[in-house]
């Protein structure tokens, strides 16, 4: 009963934002008909992403409850870059995720790599279902919060695409999480959050990721993609670090008008793992569906601290998760809206963890 009552609010969340998905495919239509089509600015500067995570849409406040973050998606990295800044990140990419497809482009294989780099700042803020009891709550996760700054780079190249990343930052009262839960409780008249005393304590954070997939159908040239049609990736990646170690295995399907999912990225990154790298030349409209299994080896917002005493409950070492939603990409902005429903992550957890999720971007 529990769960159907889940999936009723999932889709009561996404039918309010159908009739914006409906609306932008009336205006590609006018737009197509009208025979405008945007040109490439071979002078941009990269992408403002503004990313937003909260299971408030489906009137919850438990588990993964809030995520916020900030990125800069840096414009397609070149060797000969007239910015100092974007060679650096060019040698960057070169250096971690290697250079191979040159090789075979020198070999005449025709095979055409692009890089980008995104830097990124993130907010996580994680409590039990129970926010009113100020003692601990033995049967469910620990109140947690985690911040950090990261950089993700990725090497697009015929038909595969790595991504290596690294963040650093904190967990604990340093992350401000209790801060920015309680404000933003007070401000609309919200439980207040009286467990925060018994978070986790301040501890350094360092993650470095690693993923690679492969397309399998639905990459073409740009001047090939105005149709509608399907797009299939498979892939396999990684975390380490004191904050999350774990391995995992990814398919992403996507149906959609004028699909250009060289242009897209997914990396495992603690949060926020859909990236836009570039913009498109034709206004693109689709939905996804995202399929991710895990198998995890450490959790330090389940586990507890790494040095210190903390409330901790014993992790599931394997969990799933579905991700579907509706994104709408054009050569001036992104703009997408998504619902995630995750199994259970840990030992005697009550409640399933399901949050929205909202990503707009800006190019310029």
């Amino acid at each position: 009963m529990k769960f159907r009552k889940l999936i009723s609010k999932i889709k009561r969340a996404l039918s309010e934002f159908l009739c914006f998905f409906f609306l932008l495919c009336l205006i590609q239509h006018l737009v197509a008909a009208a025979g405008i089509e945007f040109p490439q600015n071979s002078r941009r500067k990269g992408s403002l992403v503004f990313n937003l995570e909260n299971d408030v849409w489906l009137h919850r406040d438990d588990g993964y409850t809030n995520g916020i973050g900030f990125s800069w998606v840096s414009p397609e990295l070149k060797e000969k870059s007239k910015s100092a800044w974007l060679r650096f990140l060019y040698r960057l990419n070169i250096l971690f995720l290697g250079d191979e497809l040159e090789e075979k482009t020198n070999k005449g294989s025709g095979a055409e790599e692009k890089r980008w780099a995104t830097i990124t700042l993130a907010q996580g803020m994680f409590t039990p279902a129970d926010l009113s009891k100020k003692e601990i709550i033995p049967y469910d996760r620990p109140y947690a919060g985690l911040l950090y700054a990261g950089l993700n780079l990725v090497k697009n190249g015929e038909s595969n695409q790595d991504s290596f990343g690294a963040a650093l930052g904190t967990i604990g009262p340093a992350s401000l999480a209790e801060a920015a839960q309680k404000w933003l409780h007070r401000t609309y008249g919200w439980v207040d959050p009286q467990g925060w005393e018994n978070q986790l304590k301040n501890e350094p954070v360092f993650e470095l990721w690693l993923s690679r997939f492969w397309t399998l159908t639905g990459r073409s040239s740009t001047d090939a993609c105005s149709s509608w049609r399907p797009a299939v990736k498979v892939g396999l990646g990684g975390e380490v670090g004191n904050l999350m170690t774990d391995v995992e295995a990814v398919l992403d399907l996507k149906f959609g008008l004028n699909l250009q999912p060289q242009n897209e990225a997914f990396s495992p990154s603690p949060l926020f793992n859909q990236l836009i790298m570039a913009s498109f030349s034709r206004t693109s409209i689709y939905v996804f569906c995202r399929l991710e299994g895990k198998g995890v080896l450490r959790n330090l917002l389940l586990d507890g601290n790494t040095f210190a005493l903390s409330p901790k409950v014993k992790p599931d070492y394997f969990y799933g998760q579905i991700t579907s939603g509706l994104v709408y990409c054009s050569s001036q902005a992104s703009l997408s809206f998504y619902a995630v429903i995750r199994t259970k992550e840990f030992k005697g957890q009550r409640y399933f963890d399901p949050y929205c999720g909202l990503s707009l971007g800006f190019n310029f």
